[in-house]
């Protein structure tokens, strides 16, 4: 025979002995050997009234409950003969006088829901407070608890939809806000060159400049010795307003951010809590400001000090040996028009490159970096386009180098006849 439990939701079935978990079927009080018993575990099960009721349980010999719902798992006790109640879970003691409340909880649980008046419902005559059963005299909610109960669900309910209201109204605020660019990122923390420098992290300020905080002073102190200005001059078309409430630190804190690490500008947007196209402006105008400012400086120093500090080795072979001169090539995407495609296309790296004239001393130090051209070039041609010569020739007359000097190149460069016009010479290395 298969059983069912009758208990609530409970879906435990005979057939299932697996789902079971060593639970068993406890048969229904029979309502002509203890009716009151059998009201009470019908009442507790809380199911609807058309599929357990006393005439369904005297007509059918095969209404369980599993024992699952007892405090323990052989069925009832002395002390708990019940089951828990199906809607709170509640187990109570049966030495206590039984006290029936159903009609009154449902008549409550009515008027919780209703939009009517705070008036109690009508007394019920107690013998027809038998439907559901309740182990205990005391009651589970007085009349007033379920007064107040009610009281404080509308208030609660109430409450809740002005808070939404609020939510909603914020939303369509920053909505708003997000449109008209007026809200730019979510980041309030500041993100300045200060708050970095303090930081407890080790070295946090080099890691994102390469410079020491500092360093970073001075360096910002020579590119702009006037407080007072700002000499940086931002493309026409991309100004905007914003710009002359963003401080010069803030900009040249930037811009080492992007140049050390690479930073996205969405990421630089983010940190410094401004707009994607400020980041863009600040970036392009603040390179083109150094690169005028700082290529202005004069970076060659006396022959004296470069002799000097030559490693010993590199002294023994090559003393008058002042500076190593070399192309190199940077791969670029392929143009679109196909005749600076063959410009720019190196024979040398098999792709589309720029090259430039890098020039350091005898231990590394770059001294002189010229403008870009495109991959094709002879290095002889870079030679004399790029001003280099023009340049020895200013040193010399400052006497930073001498007559006799020389320069070291590979044997690609054919630029000997040139530095015997300047009066220097030129060492190739086998």
């Amino acid at each position: 025979m298969v059983k069912h439990c009758s208990f609530g939701t409970c879906k435990s079935d005979s057939r299932y002995q697996d789902k079971l978990m060593g639970a068993k079927f406890i048969p229904f009080p029979k309502p002509k050997s203890d009716l009151q018993k059998c009201l009470r575990w019908i009442s507790l099960c809380r199911r609807p009234h058309d599929q357990l009721n006393v005439d369904k349980i005297t007509k059918h010999t095969t209404t369980y409950i599993c024992s699952k719902h007892f405090i323990s798992i052989d069925g009832p006790s002395d002390d708990y003969p019940d089951p828990c109640d199906a809607q709170t879970g509640e187990l109570r003691r049966s030495r206590r006088k039984i006290v029936y409340m159903s009609h009154q909880s449902n008549e409550l649980t009515d008027f919780s829901t209703s939009s009517g008046s705070l008036e109690p419902p009508p007394h019920r005559d107690s013998a027809l407070h038998y439907d559901v059963a309740c182990q205990t005299e005391e009651e589970l909610f007085s009349s007033m608890e379920m007064f107040s109960l009610a009281s404080r669900i509308r208030q609660l309910e109430e409450e809740n939809e002005r808070l939404r209201k609020e939510i909603d109204s914020k939303v369509k605020e920053v909505a708003a806000e997000v449109a008209d660019g007026s809200c730019q990122t979510e980041r309030d923390t500041p993100f300045t060159p200060d708050d970095v420098s303090k930081s407890k992290i080790k070295n946090l300020f080099e890691f994102y400049t390469g410079l020491t905080f500092s360093r970073f002073l001075m360096l910002f102190a020579f590119l702009f010795p006037c407080k007072d200005t700002n000499p940086i001059v931002y493309e026409e078309k991309r100004k905007e307003a914003q710009m002359d409430r963003f401080p010069l630190s803030q900009q040249v804190f930037m811009y080492l951010c992007r140049l050390r690490n690479g930073l996205h500008v969405k990421d630089l947007a983010f940190r410094f809590n401004v707009k994607v196209q400020t980041v863009s402006t600040v970036v392009n105008g603040v390179a083109k400001y150094m690169y005028l400012r700082l290529g202005s400086l004069s970076y060659w120093p006396h022959r004296n000090v470069i002799v000097d500090n030559m490693p010993e080795s590199f002294k023994i072979e090559f003393p008058t040996c002042l500076a190593i001169l070399d192309c190199t090539e940077l791969k670029t995407e392929k143009p679109s028009s196909l005749k600076q495609q063959s410009q720019c296309y190196s024979d040398y790296k098999s792709s589309n490159t720029l090259k430039g004239l890098v020039v350091c001393d005898p231990r590394g130090s770059v001294l002189f970096v010229s403008d870009l051209y495109s991959g094709s070039i002879s290095d002889n041609d870079i030679m004399e386009q790029c001003g280099f010569y023009d340049f020895l020739r200013h040193l010399k007359e400052k006497e930073f180098i001498l007559s006799n000097d020389a320069l070291m190149a590979d044997k690609g460069f054919l630029i000997e006849k040139e530095l015997a016009l300047l009066d220097l010479r030129l060492n190739i290395p086998l």
